[in-house]
């Protein structure tokens, strides 16, 4: 096991009080509690010296060892035991793993014949934290002389994980799905969420991991449930990802709420992540969407999830502008988001328009590409508003992210083969926004635009019948789930003005997607839609 107290996000945590032991040290007893022989791997740094010494007075064996390179520490831990040997790795941080838990491990690891097994992903249904790693000393080895970045010396598993054989294991003995839940110790919530879970337990070294999760699942103020994702390149990516133009300027021909107040913002984004959502979306010119991102992924709140920003709509730039002032532009707009955001890498970045891609003669989209080989950006991609615009933007390698807007009036991206183009494309990640036509399609027809030769009453019509012959909750449930069902979309993006918006947003996700038949059906069944109607740009509203 390993601990040290000088976590970042929430420092000396390994020694934080839980029912009467230190933190690390409960977590030791309880790994321990079937009689493995265990080893608590900490560094050779002075400030893990009263955690050394408590450990010791608890009875538990020490080693120390490099406080970043975890991947030697473990190396030299463990120099006296032959290849075959076996080593569990856990973390002092997690406190639920038990001796119960780490058997089963074990089993599991002998009957599978791999050199590396792991419950670490969402695909075990564990809740986030309960976590154990299980391989030979001989792959240890393997990855203590050939692991060369700070990533893979720094969390021990990843080289293992890319040139060994492994696998995923999910406890035989887990009762249902509870990958919804957290129960590592990250930040003072993860620690005071802890400390409540052990509370009143009477024998906390030996209460089993498995009543603990259950207990862990009835404690009030718990998310009920994760949205679902997928697993792309290794990467977990939610089906839902959060749309926040809202919660930084008044948006959407149907909002009556208005901008949110800063603290029931920040509420949205952390109710949001703690159902499973994964990534966020915003942009520069979204009012100050991204400040409020920004403290909402404060702390231990950062790791839990992506933001997908934009860059600025360089609208002070003209058309000749030359290269240096494109540059400081792009510069600028990477750095206030940067600012804004509280972080020193924008995850993905996305052009705002397309035709920035080639505008200045590329100027832009060169220097952006310079900024993620900097490091400074890890994806790019771009905002995209016509079919054409998509089919030119799957042919650049250099976009991994593309954004549009699709929902069930919008039949334009399948009629152009943009469905196929984009499909074709392993690992490119596609968001759909627009999913509700910014809520036209939740709302009676006096709230649409006036498009001429369009029959709002019939479509409406339509999809509230269609919503009864496929046993849907609501309209919204049957947009939804037709998005959902599209393959080549990875995520749809919905907005809110409201926590009660935010929260029947999330339970839409909790029904299944429509068949491939239903959405034949339902694409034979709308009659076509002009083109005016599904970009907001050219809306005259009805009623404002």
């Amino acid at each position: 096991m390993q601990a040290r107290t000088s976590s970042k996000r929430l420092p000396g945590k390994a020694l934080l009080p839980v029912v009467g032991y230190p933190s690390s040290v409960l977590a030791t007893l309880r790994a321990a509690n079937r009689g493995h022989e265990f080893l608590v791997a900490t560094s050779c740094e002075p400030s893990d010296d009263l955690l050394t010494q408590t450990l010791r007075d608890h009875g538990c064996n020490v080693f120390r060892g490099p406080l970043e390179n975890v991947l030697e520490r473990y190396y030299l831990a463990t120099k006296d035991l032959s290849c075959d040997s076996v080593i569990v790795r856990l973390t002092g941080d997690n406190l639920l793993p038990d001796g119960a838990f780490v058997s089963e491990l074990l089993s599991a690891f002998t009957q599978c014949g791999v050199d590396y097994l792991s419950t670490g992903s969402i695909e075990t249904r564990l809740p986030y934290g309960l976590s154990g790693e299980v391989f030979t000393v001989e792959a240890l080895r393997k990855a203590h002389f050939a692991a060369t970045s700070d990533h893979d010396r720094e969390h021990v598993g990843p080289w293992m994980i890319r040139n060994c054989p492994t696998r995923t294991y999910s406890p035989f003995s887990l009762d249902s799905d509870y990958s919804h839940l957290r129960c590592t110790i990250d930040d003072e919530e993860d620690y005071q969420r802890i400390a409540n879970l052990f509370a009143g337990v009477a024998e906390p070294v030996s209460i089993s991991w498995m009543k603990l999760v259950q207990k862990l699942n009835s404690l009030p103020g718990e998310p009920e449930f994760r949205v679902p994702s997928r697993i792309i390149n290794g990467h977990v990516y939610s089906a839902m990802t959060l749309g926040t133009v809202q919660l930084g300027m008044k948006y959407g021909i149907v909002n009556r709420a208005g901008k949110p107040r800063l603290d029931d913002a920040i509420a949205i984004v952390r109710n949001a992540v703690a159902h499973g959502v994964k990534t966020l979306d915003t942009a520069r010119c979204y009012g100050d969407s991204e400040q409020v991102i920004g403290q909402a992924l404060s702390g231990a709140w950062a790791s839990r999830a992506e933001v997908i920003t934009k860059l600025d709509t360089l609208d002070d730039l003209p058309p000749d502008a030359t290269a240096s002032e494109v540059y400081k532009a792009v510069d600028s707009s990477v750095e206030f988001s940067c600012e804004a955001l509280r972080t020193k890498r924008l995850s993905t970045l996305l052009l705002h328009r397309w035709s920035h891609h080639d505008a200045w003669s590329g100027a832009a989209w060169h220097r952006l590409i310079t900024l993620r080989d900097q490091g400074i950006i890890g994806k790019l991609g771009v905002s995209i508003y016509e079919t054409a615009e998509a089919l030119a933007a799957a042919q650049d390698p250099d976009i991994q992210h593309i954004q549009l807007p699709f929902n069930v009036l919008d039949s334009r991206w399948k009629t152009k083969g943009v469905d196929r183009e984009l499909a074709s494309r392993p690992g490119l990640i596609v968001h759909a926004r627009s999913v509700f036509l910014q809520g036209l399609l939740l709302h009676p027809a006096r709230h649409w635009p006036t498009v001429d030769s369009f029959d709002v009453l019939t479509c409406i019509a339509k999809l509230r019948d269609l919503s009864r012959e496929f046993r849907r909750n609501s309209v919204a449930d049957l947009c939804l789930a037709y998005v959902r069902s599209q393959t080549w979309v990875t995520s749809a993006v919905l907005g809110c003005e409201t926590m009660a918006q935010l929260k029947q947003n999330l339970k839409l996700f909790r029904t299944p997607p429509l068949t491939s038949e239903q959405c034949e059906e339902l694409e034979s069944s709308i009659a076509p839609v002009p083109a005016q109607l599904l970009n907001p740009a050219k809306w005259k509203t009805a009623n404002a």
